[in-house]
């Protein structure tokens, strides 16, 4: 949920399980790229980084599904104390497209901020989880669907988070709003493996629960999704959207459940976050203005789907004052997420 366990391969290795981005103003002059990755770190995911992944926030710098500029992160392997090394890098031009080399911006440790040149930030390390949602209402639902059965009371007034208390590892870069090439820019987040066979991309996120919403539960085709890009989008994947979306709308009783289909395709296809750097930042799917860390996505999401709003999810925690705006990790004793969902064995650290 948002992206939280959505495909075999981010089940089996939390740290290269994409959750969540987030793209908003931060410092004046400047936008804040968040990603986060190791749902339930400390507890069904290592609260590390994999050394032999890229992590990159990417970015089409006319709005559209071909990337032209990349904030290219690595990591070397843990020290002893589990801190490590990570270097930024930009890839820009066709360069952007593939590969593992760039500019040097910066290096630093994580759990630090360190610079990457003028109005330029960095940090990587465990954050409090800032998404919220009501898993057990959203699941009892898509049943619902699957079963040609319609039940919006699942979203109660008083919701579970069932995130609350859960961790994750976060990057977050601050970059100048002139380094990002355009007035309007798509901005999605991928991971790719290296180094000892050929450069494999293995997840990207750009909408917000759109896993959750039409690829759940996870299948070979969230893998096709997630290693692929957004060019591709509708073609490989506006049927599967189409056809729940337009299965809602026929059991909720909206007057055209085709051009409705049609519409939350749009909306949630290709997996790209638009955003005008400067602005406020608000998510909407198909239009909005990036994503805050304070945004309801859920309850947002849900409703782009059903047609009305139906959610009702907690509230989200509200950005800190300050660059990397998370909330700091907040230990709790509860099981792991990986042993309610029944996905594994709990293994909080390591590969």
């Amino acid at each position: 949920m948002s992206h939280h366990f959505d495909s075999p391969t981010g089940i089996a290795d939390g740290r290269i399980n994409l959750c969540d981005l987030y793209v908003f103003p931060g410092a004046p002059g400047a936008t804040t790229l968040i990603l986060t990755v190791n749902l339930d770190a400390g507890r069904s995911s290592p609260t590390t980084f994999r050394p032999d992944a890229l992590y990159e926030f990417v970015v089409a710098s006319d709005g559209g599904t071909r990337e032209d500029i990349a904030f290219r992160v690595t990591f070397t392997e843990p020290d002893g104390t589990g801190n490590q090394q990570m270097r930024v890098l930009r890839a820009d031009g066709t360069a952007a497209l593939h590969g593992t080399e760039g500019t040097a911006l910066g290096e630093g440790r994580t759990g630090e901020v360190f610079s990457l040149g003028a109005n330029g930030l960095a940090w990587a390390g465990l954050a409090a989880d800032p998404f919220t949602a009501d898993g057990a209402a959203l699941a009892k639902f898509l049943q619902g669907l699957a079963a040609e059965q319609y039940y919006p009371e699942v979203f109660t007034a008083s919701p579970s988070n069932i995130f609350a208390g859960r961790d994750v590892t976060a990057v977050a870069l601050q970059i100048p709003d002139a380094g990002l090439g355009g007035t309007r820019i798509a901005v999605w987040a991928r991971i790719s493996l290296f180094g000892h066979a050929p450069q494999l991309q293995v997840s990207r996120i750009g909408q917000a629960m759109l896993r959750p919403l039409f690829f759940s539960p996870p299948d070979a085709e969230s893998e096709t999704l997630n290693a692929g890009a957004p060019a591709g989008d509708r073609d490989a994947h506006g049927k599967r959207v189409r056809h729940i979306a337009s299965t809602a709308a026929r059991l909720a009783g909206l007057p055209d459940p085709d051009a409705h289909a049609e519409q939350v395709e749009a909306a949630f296809l290709p997996d790209v976050v638009t955003y005008q750097p400067g602005q406020p930042a608000a998510f909407h799917p198909g239009g909005g203005n990036g994503r805050a860390l304070d945004d309801n996505t859920f309850d947002i999401a849900v409703a782009v789907l059903a047609g009305s709003t139906l959610g009702n999810a907690s509230i989200p925690r509200p950005a800190t004052p300050q660059f990397p705006y998370l909330s700091a990790p907040q230990p709790a004793e509860l099981p792991a997420l990986a042993d309610i969902f029944g996905l594994r064995e709990h293994r909080p650290e390591g590969a």
